[in-house]
């Protein structure tokens, strides 16, 4: 379910028991391949597709009444003849990674031995899934107006979800009480939620929420995650310094506020034309002289799922290009008992022409976004190019403190007018 993204963006079909497979020749029409219970989903299918049962696709103990081997069945949807046959899943192989890695298939064992079995001797068959996912030119990092106006309707409601659980936040509830209290509206959900506080968050890290009740100057991180958004905060279950452990009540001057501070360099930084390069240091530099560690990338791509790909490396010479939408997605903990800072929200990147079409087709998402610009630029001092759109309700609120989450200690501005702006407009 994390990784159906390229059938989903050629199809709008996304597999919801058992795995799915698409035939593309460069004529005629594509051959979609689903198990018994596929079928009558598969018709919300918008690409023009001849849809074949393939009981092999189908969950163990279901029928098989009708299987037929799969690679005749391939062959019958004509890879018989192909002298060259491209796999696409999710993955791809970085040279020196995995030897070999341009042939090899990130396909189960049993669909990629049908393939081979079923093209013609000789034929060359390659990984390239880079097509859809490589972090500069694939397909499904470079987003047309619709994508990015259905992203951002996904995000706005999934942010707001997560305020609300911040909200409603108390000490002593249970996770599973804390993650009831985000609202859901049955958008299908991209990676696992996370409700997570105290021992279980110190020795799991994003475990999945359990009935262990939440206490008071407890750290805790808290992330829901709509197919299309993420959104995730840590803070502390404290209403201030003194609700803190004696040794970390410092932690707004030690940890929030350098990692704010980066955050107001990293969105200075993102813009049309800079490099992967130009964001890693925007995020490490700062962090690194305080001492703080990062795990992951300063920074990667999201579309319906939540992790794409990243061009964010130290080096990197990959340049972030008008339609992407990225996630603004950095950790940095420290080896104390502070912990670390964590203020993750999706962005897109729009180039003149881009954001004219998106105002005048989606002028309410249109309005949803200026209102969060300006909130940035004016209440947090955020200084944001031209071509950033911000798609949370939450984009740059670094919160510190979940039971006072209208106040900002760092630069003691306030979260509620903007929310009420988001809502007027």
């Amino acid at each position: 379910r994390e990784h159906f993204g390229n059938l989903a963006y050629l199809t709008n079909y996304d597999p919801r028991f058992e795995e799915a497979l698409l035939v593309v020749h460069p004529t005629g029409t594509p051959v979609l391949f689903v198990g018994n219970e596929g079928m009558g989903y598969s018709n919300i299918a918008r690409l023009k597709v001849e849809r074949r049962l393939c009981q092999t696709l189908s969950l163990l103990g279901q029928p098989r009444d009708s299987v037929r081997p799969l690679h005749l069945l391939l062959t019958a949807a004509g890879l018989g003849t192909c002298r060259r046959i491209g796999g696409a899943g999710w993955k791809y192989f970085a040279e020196g990674e995995v030897k070999g890695g341009d042939r090899l298939l990130d396909f189960p064992e049993y669909l990629a031995a049908a393939l081979r079995q079923a093209a013609p001797s000789g034929a060359k068959i390659t990984n390239e899934t880079a097509l859809f996912m490589d972090p500069e030119t694939g397909l499904r990092n470079l987003h047309e107006p619709e994508q990015l106006a259905y992203f951002e309707w996904v995000a706005t409601h999934n942010s707001e979800s997560l305020l609300q659980g911040i909200r409603r936040l108390k000490s002593g509830i249970t996770e599973f009480q804390a993650f009831a209290n985000m609202p859901f509206n049955g958008t299908p959900l991209c990676c696992h939620p996370v409700v997570s506080g105290g021992d279980n968050l110190r020795r799991y890290g994003m475990a999945s929420t359990t009935s262990r009740k939440l206490g008071r100057g407890e750290p805790l991180f808290m992330t829901l995650s709509y197919q299309g958004a993420n959104v995730c905060r840590f803070g502390w279950v404290a209403r201030g310094s003194g609700d803190l452990p004696r040794d970390i009540r410092d932690y707004v001057t030690r940890v929030a506020f350098p990692y704010f501070a980066t955050l107001l360099d990293w969105y200075e930084a993102f813009r049309i034309g800079a490099t992967g390069h130009d964001l890693h240091r925007a995020a490490t530099g700062r962090l690194f002289a305080h001492g703080f560690a990062l795990g992951l990338n300063a920074g990667h791509q999201i579309a319906m799922d939540e992790w794409t790909h990243s061009l964010v490396a130290a080096g990197s010479t990959a340049k972030i290009r008008s339609g992407m939408y990225w996630q603004s997605d950095f950790f940095p903990t420290l080896p104390t008992a502070h912990y670390g800072a964590f203020a993750e929200d999706g962005l897109a990147v729009a180039d003149a022409g881009l954001r004219e079409t998106l105002a005048a087709h989606y002028p309410r998402m249109w309005a949803r976004v200026q209102a969060r610009r300006r909130f940035m630029i004016r209440n947090l001092g955020y200084r944001l190019a031209d071509e950033v759109l911000p798609f949370s309700n939450l984009a740059g609120a670094v919160i510190p403190y979940f039971l006072s989450p209208d106040r900002c200690p760092i630069r003691q501005a306030c979260v509620t007018p903007a929310g009420k702006e988001l809502t007027d407009a």
